[in-house]
């Protein structure tokens, strides 16, 4: 993760994350993320400043989208959920957005091997 920026539609703020996503040629996605602050509020997604999940994920490359269907995640009730997302994606850099605006998000990447 490169940045993570979080707040509401139109006034997104840096915070200071540091994390990962990891898809797979088979359908999987595992996202980690920690904001060095183990004090940080709990939000819908993270446990003291920590985010984790992973599931199975399906992409939309016309429409720049995905869906990740949750199996399993620090916060328990995120499991079974699914988590719409758009993406754009330009070299080397990823940047996932919700699909609600309301969620309050912007996360770029750097990607990483092959």
């Amino acid at each position: 993760m490169t940045s993570l920026e979080a707040g509401t539609p139109g006034d997104l703020r840096p915070i200071l994350y540091s994390g990962q996503v990891v898809v797979t040629r088979s359908g999987a996605i595992a996202v980690h993320a920690a904001n060095p602050d183990d004090a940080a509020p709990d939000t819908p997604y993270t446990r003291h400043g920590y985010e984790a999940y992973y599931g199975s994920i399906s992409v939309e490359p016309q429409s720049q989208t995905f869906v990740v269907t949750i199996e399993s995640s620090v916060v328990g009730d995120l499991v079974g959920r699914r988590l719409s997302r758009s993406y754009q994606l330009s070299g080397d850099t990823l940047v996932i957005t919700p699909r609600d605006a309301m969620e309050g998000f912007r996360a770029t990447y750097r990607r990483h091997g092959t």
